[in-house]
């Protein structure tokens, strides 16, 4: 259980991170070099898989967090 809650804690996290800093690049990207609605639908396709990516990789970080033990030292 405690690796669910973190595998989706994680994947949670990241991807809230990765949405406002699409938002940051689309605040600067837009206004310099969208011409068109194709370019529009580009970024926002690749905005889309930057985001699952980073998605995925919250997870994944997650999982691995949740799977390490902690030392312990008996002297």
């Amino acid at each position: 259980m405690k690796r669910l809650l973190y595998t989706v804690a994680g994947g949670a996290l990241f991807a809230v991170l990765s949405y406002f800093l699409v938002e940051l690049f689309a605040q600067w990207y837009g206004p310099r070099y969208i011409k068109s609605d194709s370019d529009i639908g580009n970024i926002y396709m690749i905005s889309l898989g930057f985001m699952l990516v980073c998605l995925i990789i919250g997870a994944v970080f997650g999982f691995k967090l949740a799977g390490k033990r902690p030392s312990t030292t008996n002297s």
